[in-house]
Protein backbone atom coordinates (compact mmCIF):
# COMPACT_ATOMS: atom_id res chain seq x y z
CA UNK A 1 0.00 0.00 0.00
CA UNK A 2 1.33 3.31 -0.82
CA UNK A 3 2.17 5.52 2.16
CA UNK A 4 3.68 8.82 0.28
CA UNK A 5 4.26 9.53 -2.64
CA UNK A 6 6.28 12.22 -4.49
CA UNK A 7 4.54 15.24 -6.41
CA UNK A 8 5.92 15.20 -10.57
CA UNK A 9 4.78 18.00 -12.64
CA UNK A 10 1.89 16.32 -14.95
CA UNK A 11 2.94 19.71 -17.22
CA UNK A 12 6.08 18.40 -17.79
CA UNK A 13 6.79 16.92 -21.00
CA UNK A 14 8.04 12.64 -20.18
CA UNK A 15 11.29 11.65 -20.52
CA UNK A 16 12.95 9.33 -23.09
CA UNK A 17 14.55 7.27 -20.48
CA UNK A 18 12.78 6.82 -16.78
CA UNK A 19 15.38 4.89 -14.23
CA UNK A 20 14.10 2.94 -11.65
CA UNK A 21 15.81 2.92 -8.60
CA UNK A 22 14.85 0.40 -5.11
CA UNK A 23 15.86 0.73 -2.09
CA UNK A 24 15.99 -0.18 0.98
CA UNK A 25 18.09 1.11 4.01
CA UNK A 26 20.36 2.47 1.07
CA UNK A 27 20.71 6.15 2.41
CA UNK A 28 24.49 5.61 2.93
CA UNK A 29 25.00 4.44 -0.89
CA UNK A 30 21.25 6.36 -2.86
CA UNK A 31 23.61 9.71 -3.75
CA UNK A 32 26.66 7.95 -5.10
CA UNK A 33 24.02 6.43 -7.61
CA UNK A 34 21.46 9.31 -7.98
CA UNK A 35 25.11 11.60 -8.59
CA UNK A 36 26.08 9.05 -11.27
CA UNK A 37 22.89 9.40 -13.43
CA UNK A 38 22.85 13.20 -13.18
CA UNK A 39 26.24 13.22 -14.19
CA UNK A 40 25.08 11.48 -17.77
CA UNK A 41 26.18 13.42 -20.70
CA UNK A 42 22.80 11.69 -21.96
CA UNK A 43 20.01 14.10 -19.73
CA UNK A 44 16.13 13.44 -21.28
CA UNK A 45 15.80 10.96 -18.44
CA UNK A 46 14.26 10.89 -14.94
CA UNK A 47 14.93 9.01 -11.42
CA UNK A 48 11.98 6.96 -9.86
CA UNK A 49 13.15 6.74 -6.03
CA UNK A 50 11.11 3.53 -4.60
CA UNK A 51 12.19 3.60 -0.89
CA UNK A 52 10.61 -0.26 -0.09
CA UNK A 53 9.64 0.64 3.72
CA UNK A 54 13.18 1.36 5.26
CA UNK A 55 14.25 1.82 8.59
CA UNK A 56 16.80 4.45 8.51
CA UNK A 57 17.01 7.98 6.59
CA UNK A 58 16.42 6.40 2.75
CA UNK A 59 13.53 8.18 2.38
CA UNK A 60 15.32 11.86 3.88
CA UNK A 61 17.53 11.20 1.61
CA UNK A 62 15.69 10.83 -1.78
CA UNK A 63 13.83 14.03 -0.77
CA UNK A 64 16.79 15.91 -0.27
CA UNK A 65 17.85 14.44 -3.52
CA UNK A 66 14.39 15.63 -5.25
CA UNK A 67 15.13 18.84 -3.60
CA UNK A 68 18.19 19.41 -5.16
CA UNK A 69 17.06 17.80 -9.23
CA UNK A 70 13.75 17.67 -10.33
CA UNK A 71 14.01 15.07 -12.25
CA UNK A 72 13.85 12.95 -9.34
CA UNK A 73 10.92 11.20 -8.54
CA UNK A 74 10.56 9.82 -4.76
CA UNK A 75 8.43 7.14 -3.83
CA UNK A 76 7.71 5.65 -0.26
CA UNK A 77 5.22 2.48 0.52
CA UNK A 78 5.47 -0.15 2.83
CA UNK A 79 8.05 -2.72 2.73
CA UNK A 80 7.27 -5.40 -0.09
CA UNK A 81 10.35 -6.84 -1.27
CA UNK A 82 13.01 -5.61 -3.86
CA UNK A 83 10.81 -7.15 -6.96
CA UNK A 84 7.88 -5.55 -5.95
CA UNK A 85 9.56 -2.01 -5.50
CA UNK A 86 10.82 -2.44 -8.64
CA UNK A 87 7.48 -3.78 -10.50
CA UNK A 88 6.16 -0.31 -8.65
CA UNK A 89 8.76 1.88 -10.18
CA UNK A 90 8.16 0.75 -13.77
CA UNK A 91 4.58 0.81 -13.25
CA UNK A 92 5.39 4.94 -12.13
CA UNK A 93 8.07 5.33 -14.89
CA UNK A 94 6.70 7.43 -18.11
CA UNK A 95 9.95 7.52 -20.57
CA UNK A 96 9.64 4.90 -23.28
CA UNK A 97 12.98 3.10 -22.49
CA UNK A 98 13.69 1.86 -18.69
CA UNK A 99 16.44 0.98 -16.50
CA UNK A 100 16.52 -0.58 -13.17
CA UNK A 101 19.56 0.69 -11.30
CA UNK A 102 20.51 -1.28 -7.89
CA UNK A 103 20.89 1.73 -5.12
CA UNK A 104 24.58 0.60 -4.46
CA UNK A 105 25.46 0.79 -8.24
CA UNK A 106 26.69 3.86 -10.33
CA UNK A 107 27.04 4.31 -14.17
CA UNK A 108 29.54 5.60 -16.28
CA UNK A 109 28.65 8.86 -17.36
CA UNK A 110 28.50 7.55 -21.32
CA UNK A 111 25.88 4.87 -20.69
CA UNK A 112 22.92 6.40 -21.57
CA UNK A 113 24.51 7.66 -24.33
CA UNK A 114 25.97 4.75 -25.92
CA UNK A 115 22.89 2.49 -25.28
CA UNK A 116 20.45 5.50 -27.03
CA UNK A 117 23.27 5.44 -29.64
CA UNK A 118 23.14 1.41 -29.92
CA UNK A 119 19.36 1.68 -30.26
CA UNK A 120 19.17 4.73 -32.82
CA UNK A 121 22.05 2.53 -35.30
CA UNK A 122 20.10 -1.08 -34.37
CA UNK A 123 16.37 -0.14 -34.10
CA UNK A 124 15.36 -3.48 -34.27
CA UNK A 125 16.55 -4.18 -30.78
CA UNK A 126 14.49 -3.52 -27.80
CA UNK A 127 17.66 -4.20 -25.03
CA UNK A 128 21.19 -2.89 -24.92
CA UNK A 129 23.21 -4.00 -22.17
CA UNK A 130 27.34 -4.15 -20.95
CA UNK A 131 29.33 -5.71 -18.27
CA UNK A 132 29.83 -4.26 -14.75
CA UNK A 133 33.07 -3.21 -13.58
CA UNK A 134 33.42 -4.39 -9.58
CA UNK A 135 34.01 -2.08 -7.13
CA UNK A 136 34.68 -2.52 -3.30
CA UNK A 137 32.35 -0.65 -0.96
CA UNK A 138 34.57 2.35 -0.68
CA UNK A 139 34.72 2.64 -4.48
CA UNK A 140 37.94 0.73 -5.12
CA UNK A 141 38.38 -1.22 -8.30
CA UNK A 142 38.38 -5.43 -7.30
CA UNK A 143 39.13 -7.72 -10.18
CA UNK A 144 37.06 -10.58 -11.34
CA UNK A 145 33.82 -11.17 -10.18
CA UNK A 146 32.70 -10.54 -14.17
CA UNK A 147 31.62 -13.42 -16.63
CA UNK A 148 31.65 -13.40 -20.20
CA UNK A 149 28.69 -11.56 -22.33
CA UNK A 150 26.92 -12.08 -25.16
CA UNK A 151 24.23 -10.74 -27.94
CA UNK A 152 21.45 -11.76 -29.78
CA UNK A 153 19.03 -15.01 -28.57
CA UNK A 154 20.47 -15.94 -25.23
CA UNK A 155 17.87 -18.27 -23.61
CA UNK A 156 20.01 -21.19 -23.61
CA UNK A 157 23.36 -19.37 -22.22
CA UNK A 158 20.89 -17.70 -19.32
CA UNK A 159 20.02 -20.65 -18.55
CA UNK A 160 23.21 -22.24 -18.10
CA UNK A 161 24.49 -18.74 -16.22
CA UNK A 162 23.42 -15.30 -15.30
CA UNK A 163 25.52 -12.48 -16.82
CA UNK A 164 22.76 -9.93 -17.62
CA UNK A 165 22.81 -7.57 -14.74
CA UNK A 166 19.76 -5.15 -13.90
CA UNK A 167 21.63 -2.14 -13.47
CA UNK A 168 23.61 -2.05 -16.60
CA UNK A 169 20.89 -2.81 -19.33
CA UNK A 170 18.21 -0.54 -20.83
CA UNK A 171 15.20 -2.19 -22.32
CA UNK A 172 12.15 -0.39 -24.19
CA UNK A 173 8.64 -0.46 -22.18
CA UNK A 174 7.27 -2.90 -24.93
CA UNK A 175 9.62 -5.28 -22.80
CA UNK A 176 8.11 -5.07 -19.86
CA UNK A 177 4.49 -4.58 -21.48
CA UNK A 178 5.02 -7.97 -23.42
CA UNK A 179 6.87 -9.87 -20.44
CA UNK A 180 5.45 -8.37 -17.37
CA UNK A 181 7.02 -7.49 -14.39
CA UNK A 182 9.91 -9.62 -11.91
CA UNK A 183 8.76 -12.11 -10.07
CA UNK A 184 7.32 -10.59 -6.71
CA UNK A 185 7.41 -14.35 -5.10
CA UNK A 186 11.60 -14.41 -5.80
CA UNK A 187 13.23 -12.65 -2.58
CA UNK A 188 16.81 -13.91 -4.75
CA UNK A 189 17.20 -14.45 -8.17
CA UNK A 190 14.15 -11.97 -9.58
CA UNK A 191 16.60 -10.30 -12.23
CA UNK A 192 17.84 -14.08 -13.73
CA UNK A 193 14.14 -15.24 -13.53
CA UNK A 194 13.29 -11.52 -15.47
CA UNK A 195 16.06 -11.72 -18.45
CA UNK A 196 15.25 -15.57 -18.78
CA UNK A 197 11.85 -14.99 -19.82
CA UNK A 198 12.86 -11.66 -21.71
CA UNK A 199 14.89 -13.51 -23.68
CA UNK A 200 11.86 -16.50 -25.27
CA UNK A 201 10.34 -12.75 -27.13
CA UNK A 202 12.89 -10.48 -27.05
CA UNK A 203 16.77 -10.32 -28.25
CA UNK A 204 19.89 -8.55 -26.48
CA UNK A 205 21.92 -6.23 -27.86
CA UNK A 206 25.29 -5.66 -26.40
CA UNK A 207 28.03 -3.37 -25.64
CA UNK A 208 31.15 -4.96 -24.65
CA UNK A 209 32.45 -2.74 -22.12
CA UNK A 210 31.66 -1.74 -18.57
CA UNK A 211 29.53 0.85 -18.53
CA UNK A 212 28.68 0.45 -14.65
CA UNK A 213 30.40 -0.09 -11.55
CA UNK A 214 28.67 -3.09 -9.23
CA UNK A 215 29.68 -2.35 -5.70
CA UNK A 216 30.54 -5.34 -3.88
CA UNK A 217 29.82 -5.33 0.10
CA UNK A 218 30.67 -7.71 2.81
CA UNK A 219 27.32 -9.99 1.97
CA UNK A 220 27.87 -10.06 -1.41
CA UNK A 221 31.61 -10.92 -1.12
CA UNK A 222 31.15 -14.18 1.81
CA UNK A 223 27.69 -15.44 -0.43
CA UNK A 224 26.11 -15.01 2.76
CA UNK A 225 22.91 -17.92 3.25
CA UNK A 226 23.92 -19.62 0.07
CA UNK A 227 21.18 -22.32 0.64
CA UNK A 228 18.50 -20.20 0.31
CA UNK A 229 19.62 -18.33 -2.57
CA UNK A 230 20.70 -21.45 -4.70
CA UNK A 231 16.95 -22.96 -3.58
CA UNK A 232 15.35 -19.98 -5.42
CA UNK A 233 17.48 -20.69 -8.33
CA UNK A 234 16.80 -24.24 -8.76
CA UNK A 235 12.95 -23.72 -8.23
CA UNK A 236 13.37 -21.01 -11.02
CA UNK A 237 15.43 -23.07 -13.15
CA UNK A 238 12.91 -25.88 -13.16
CA UNK A 239 9.76 -24.20 -13.63
CA UNK A 240 10.98 -22.01 -16.28
CA UNK A 241 12.32 -25.68 -18.17
CA UNK A 242 8.44 -27.66 -17.06
CA UNK A 243 6.22 -24.85 -16.75
CA UNK A 244 7.44 -22.00 -18.86
CA UNK A 245 8.64 -22.40 -22.61
CA UNK A 246 12.02 -24.34 -21.55
CA UNK A 247 11.36 -27.69 -22.69
CA UNK A 248 10.72 -26.14 -26.22
CA UNK A 249 13.54 -23.82 -26.51
CA UNK A 250 16.44 -26.02 -24.29
CA UNK A 251 18.22 -29.45 -25.19
CA UNK A 252 17.18 -31.67 -22.38
CA UNK A 253 20.23 -33.41 -21.91
CA UNK A 254 22.28 -30.17 -21.23
CA UNK A 255 19.02 -28.81 -19.57
CA UNK A 256 18.96 -32.13 -17.34
CA UNK A 257 22.94 -31.61 -16.99
CA UNK A 258 22.03 -27.70 -15.32
CA UNK A 259 19.35 -28.99 -13.29
CA UNK A 260 21.37 -32.00 -11.63
CA UNK A 261 24.15 -29.13 -10.93
CA UNK A 262 22.07 -26.45 -9.54
CA UNK A 263 20.63 -28.89 -7.20
CA UNK A 264 23.19 -30.33 -5.86
CA UNK A 265 24.44 -27.03 -5.17
CA UNK A 266 21.66 -26.62 -2.95
CA UNK A 267 22.51 -30.28 -1.00
CA UNK A 268 26.30 -29.12 -0.76
CA UNK A 269 25.05 -25.80 1.31
CA UNK A 270 22.41 -27.66 3.12
CA UNK A 271 24.42 -30.26 4.49
CA UNK A 272 27.06 -27.15 5.30
CA UNK A 273 24.08 -25.68 7.34
CA UNK A 274 23.83 -29.49 8.92
CA UNK A 275 20.07 -29.81 7.21
CA UNK A 276 21.05 -33.14 6.18
CA UNK A 277 17.63 -34.34 5.26
CA UNK A 278 16.60 -31.53 3.07
CA UNK A 279 20.00 -32.11 1.76
CA UNK A 280 19.45 -35.77 0.92
CA UNK A 281 16.21 -34.33 -1.08
CA UNK A 282 18.10 -32.23 -3.41
CA UNK A 283 20.86 -34.98 -4.15
CA UNK A 284 17.86 -37.45 -5.15
CA UNK A 285 16.53 -35.19 -7.63
CA UNK A 286 20.20 -34.42 -8.83
CA UNK A 287 20.70 -37.68 -9.45
CA UNK A 288 17.47 -38.57 -11.25
CA UNK A 289 18.53 -35.53 -13.70
CA UNK A 290 21.33 -36.80 -14.23
CA UNK A 291 22.24 -40.71 -12.85
CA UNK A 292 25.86 -40.31 -14.26
CA UNK A 293 27.17 -36.91 -12.10
CA UNK A 294 29.40 -38.63 -9.75
CA UNK A 295 29.56 -35.48 -6.76
CA UNK A 296 26.28 -36.35 -5.64
CA UNK A 297 26.53 -39.73 -5.09
CA UNK A 298 29.54 -38.93 -3.04
CA UNK A 299 27.73 -36.81 -1.15
CA UNK A 300 24.79 -38.80 -0.09
CA UNK A 301 26.83 -40.57 2.24
CA UNK A 302 27.66 -37.31 4.74
CA UNK A 303 23.83 -36.15 4.30
CA UNK A 304 22.61 -39.77 5.25
CA UNK A 305 25.65 -39.96 8.32
CA UNK A 306 25.09 -36.53 8.92
CA UNK A 307 21.87 -36.57 11.35
CA UNK A 308 22.90 -39.57 13.67
CA UNK A 309 26.33 -37.92 14.26
CA UNK A 310 24.69 -34.72 15.20
CA UNK A 311 21.48 -35.78 16.70
CA UNK A 312 19.78 -33.50 14.37
CA UNK A 313 16.14 -35.31 12.97
CA UNK A 314 14.08 -32.10 11.96
CA UNK A 315 11.65 -33.17 9.56
CA UNK A 316 12.94 -31.46 5.87
CA UNK A 317 10.90 -28.58 4.23
CA UNK A 318 9.34 -30.08 0.42
CA UNK A 319 10.74 -29.60 -2.45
Amino acid sequence: MLATQGDPNETMAAPSVSVVIPAYNAAWCLPDAVRSLREQTYQDLEVVLIDDGSTDTTWEVMQELAASWPGVRPFRFANGGTPVAINRGLKEARGQWMSVVGADDMWKPELLQRCMDCFADHPELSIVYSPMAPIRRDGTAMRGHSKRCHAGQLTEKLFHSIFIHDSSTIFHRRVFETCGGFDETMQVGSGHEFWLRVSTRFEFGLIDEPLALRRWTESSLTRTNRARSRRFKAGMLERFYFEHEGEGLLARGPAFRRLARVHYAVAKALVMERQYAEARLYLAKARRYWPAYPKPHLLCPVAWLGDALCGNHRKPSQV
